[in-house]
């Protein structure tokens, strides 16, 4: 008897569950400071805190909430756009609440796609994107991001053909950025082909200098664009399982027929307490990021003096590191660091083909740990 689809077979294991499970293992032997997963490691502000407290005492906050989210938390979102992105965006047809912006990028190709349709994406990047394509019964294909290029996608490499194109901007596992001019260019090619733009920006505001643009502010992309927004990274609020979707209408609405089977929407203490963070955001996001910059800062430092090539394009927690020479893949690299240092990084190969020979550290972990893992790098000879 098969207990499992066919489509299964090659999602039957998950890059950051198996990292997981080596985790558990090498913590039997020594302590292991946790570089891998991009969880942040502190609460949320106090005013997210708080707003979630004050509504579970309301009767109705428990019921079922509205599909494409409440009103309010939308006309946040739309405040918050417009004060952010100068973009003017209609709450009632432009805006949906998600239950964490993962569920709503792996149910979009089942929104937009049909079977055998193609769909593209960049490579290496988040593996939601390839899942999606693949089990909503479509044509995946991966776009390699190059470092001679800052990780930025080569517009002349976009496939023919395709009906929906994965972006990743400002990037994990890399932190490259693009400009304005990127996104009108890509916004133009879109129109000329026919194609739907959709951008992750979960980690649109973990910045240090620049504020990375949005996709939406270009004239024309609310006809061919769509962009997902997080909670989770923005305000320390990944258990949460809050984001949303924001751009064009028709995309908006096939999303939410597909999610009217799926789920029963966000609770609403949590959209409350979403609006609290967006509603705040001028005075609590620096905060976050000042501590973001300076933990980033500090492992770039110890990263350069044990001789280990690495970046990061000022945006987001994660450093992209070269492996030394002598390793032969990112793999083995992880398990040297595992092993020598009990420090956990995410092999590159993790994130797609294109991530061979890189590794991702994040920097969701308390400073102490950093301290400790500082220690330990300065041990070893690579």
């Amino acid at each position: 008897m098969q207990y499992s689809s066919d489509r299964l077979q090659e999602f039957s294991t998950y890059a950051f569950a198996e990292l997981n499970a080596l985790k558990k293992e090498i913590a039997k032997t020594r302590r292991v400071i946790d570089m891998g997963v991009g969880d942040p490691d502190f609460a949320p502000p106090k005013e997210i805190q708080g707003a979630l407290v004050v509504s579970l005492s309301d009767t109705e906050i428990h019921r079922y909430p509205s599909y494409q989210g409440d009103i309010s938390f939308r006309n946040s979102i739309a405040r918050f756009f417009l004060n952010r992105y100068k973009i003017k965006l209609n709450p009632d047809i432009n805006i949906a609440a998600l239950i964490g912006t993962k569920e709503g990028i792996f149910h979009l190709p089942l929104a937009l796609l049909n079977s055998g349709d193609i769909s593209a994406y960049t490579d290496p990047g988040y593996p939601v994107y390839r899942a999606g394509i693949a089990f909503a019964g479509a044509c995946p294909i991966a776009i390699p991001i190059r470092e001679e290029n800052d990780f930025i996608l080569a517009l002349d490499k976009i496939p023919d053909g395709i009906k929906l194109l994965w972006v990743n901007y400002p990037n994990n596992p890399t932190s490259a950025v693009v400009t304005k001019d990127f996104w009108r260019e890509l916004v133009e090619i879109a129109h000329k082909r026919g194609f739907i733009i959709a951008n992750d920006a979960a980690y649109s505001e973990i910045y240090f200098d620049k504020p990375p643009h949005s996709l939406l502010e270009i004239p024309g992309a609310l006809d061919v664009a769509c962009e997902f927004h997080s909670l989770s990274k923005t305000f320390c609020m990944t258990g949460w399982r809050i984001g949303f979707i924001a751009g064009n209408e028709k995309v908006i609405s096939s999303l939410m027929t597909v999610k009217r089977y799926l789920d029963s929407g966000v609770f609403r203490a949590v959209q409350n307490a979403g609006k609290a963070g967006l509603d705040n955001y001028w005075a609590v996001s620096q905060d976050i990021r000042d501590i973001y910059a300076q933990r980033v800062q500090k492992w770039l430092d110890a990263l350069y003096k044990a001789g280990i090539e690495s970046m990061n394009y000022g945006t987001t927690f994660y450093i992209w590191s070269k492996i030394p020479e002598r390793f032969e893949s990112s793999v083995d690299f992880c398990v040297f660091l595992l092993e020598r240092t009990g420090i956990v990084a995410l092999p590159g190969s993790a994130m797609g083909p294109a991530g061979k020979g890189f590794v991702r550290f994040s920097m969701t972990l308390p400073d102490s740990h950093i301290d400790a893992a500082i220690v330990e790098l300065e041990k070893i000879a690579l």
